[in-house]
């Protein structure tokens, strides 16, 4: 794995995302209840990016179809409860998810050194 700065420490806060383009890979870097988390800005449902999302308890929402994702963890909570934030009935989730099983958001190990922030790619 390699080792890369993203961001200065004071730059990262609770309840925001700092974006991060390094090596090709699109990266949200947040804190959750002062713990540094660094995941991928990538829905695994289809593929839309989780940083328009809302962060609320340690989690964020998809913005189009409203599966949550731990912020640690990268762990699915919710999958494709709505469609553009409303929410649908149980039969039409099933549709929205096209026919893709719930998944992880994949994260990244995240290291602080100093006042700079890394992650592991």
């Amino acid at each position: 794995m390699e080792r890369i700065r993203v961001a200065h420490i004071d730059d990262v806060r609770e309840g925001e995302f700092v974006k991060v383009n390094t090596h090709g890979r699109k990266v949200l870097l947040t804190k959750v209840n002062g713990q540094f988390a660094a995941l991928e800005n990538r829905c695994p449902h289809l593929g839309l990016p989780l940083g328009r999302g809302k962060i609320c308890d340690g989690m964020v929402t998809c913005p189009f179809h409203g599966s949550s994702f731990d912020l640690l963890t990268g762990e699915n909570i919710d999958w494709t409860k709505k469609l553009l934030g409303v929410p649908v009935p149980g039969w039409t989730q099933k549709m929205i998810a096209l026919g893709k099983p719930p998944q992880a958001v994949e994260t990244f190990p995240i290291e602080c050194e100093g006042e700079d922030v890394f992650i592991k790619l």
